[in-house]
């Protein structure tokens, strides 16, 4: 089977494909990935970043694959083509960029903090002329503990009197967002400086 037609076939234009996620009958990755390089060099299809590619037409001078698309497919979660269905989580979105879209903060961060099970160590990289730095969450993210993990990192990453000045803001995220067995479930992966905050600002009471 042709490993590009199959590829253009499945997945259509502008759509990032991960070379991880690749199945061709029992076609070796090894193989897929001398056929993908073979592609690159002919033009037949482009090479975003490590391990993603993508198709275009031809009368666009631009992929239409976004820096956000392929952050989130690579790191973030894989909802394998199903609008508003979220079938595989394994990572969040976290640093300066979590706090600005909560409101704790209108700095605009200069590259996109992930936390992601897709990785083993801290790791930045360039991607569409953007930056991205991933790193290893504290266990294993998914689903049911993302909003969690991400919520505790915001605390750890904040200054009291941060958390000080936007209390209301943060219970009102906590009750619309977070639950008691959230609490209970992720938070021995943190500090005990993390617990006191939460404890001594009353934060606490907002988990039902």
């Amino acid at each position: 089977m042709n490993t590009i037609s199959y590829l253009k076939e499945v997945y259509g234009y502008a759509t990032p494909i991960f070379l991880k996620d690749i199945r061709i009958g029992r076609k070796s990755k090894t193989a897929i990935r001398k056929d993908l390089s073979r592609a690159v060099e002919r033009g037949e299809i482009v090479r975003k970043a490590q391990g993603v590619y993508c198709f275009k037409h031809e009368n666009d001078f631009s992929d239409g694959v976004t820096f956000e698309e392929i952050v989130r497919q690579k790191y973030i979660r894989n909802n394998y083509g199903i609008p508003r269905l979220d079938l595989d989580i394994y990572g969040y979105v976290t640093g300066i960029s979590f706090l600005n879209q909560i409101g704790l903060t209108q700095q605009v961060p200069a590259v996109l903090e992930v936390a992601t099970n897709n990785t083993s160590c801290k790791r930045e990289y360039r991607i569409k002329n953007r930056v991205v730095v991933i790193s290893k969450g504290r266990t294993e993210i998914n689903r049911t503990n993302w909003k969690a993990l991400q919520f505790f990192d915001a605390i750890s990453n904040i200054s009291d009197e941060a958390i000080q000045d936007n209390k209301q803001l943060l219970i009102d995220y906590i009750k619309n967002n977070l639950t008691k067995m959230d609490f209970e479930k992720c938070i021995s992966f943190y500090s005990t400086k993390v617990i006191k905050r939460i404890v001594g600002e009353g934060l606490i009471y907002a988990f039902k």
